[in-house]
């Protein structure tokens, strides 16, 4: 659930604090910051990537099972 909400927050958190920035600058009349912005969401984009490459539990050398069809029911996919 953790990863789902990291992907998400990962996707729309530059278009959010771009659309509030773009807020602040219509009251101030000032320039828009896509310097900042762009970097922003590389940093975050990174330390996502970080935290999924860390976070992995699925052995690099594991067999991968598909799921099948044993007595009318589905069973779920493995990784051995």
């Amino acid at each position: 659930m953790i990863k789902k909400l990291l992907i998400l927050g990962a996707i729309l958190l530059p278009f959010i604090i771009y659309y509030i920035s773009m807020f602040l600058v219509k009251k101030s009349n000032k320039k828009v910051p896509v310097i900042l912005l762009s970097l922003l969401s590389l940093a975050l984009l990174v330390i996502v990537l970080i935290f999924f490459r860390l976070s992995d539990d699925i052995p690099s050398n594991g067999k991968y099972i598909p799921p099948k069809f044993k007595d009318g029911k589905v069973v779920a996919p493995k990784i051995k």
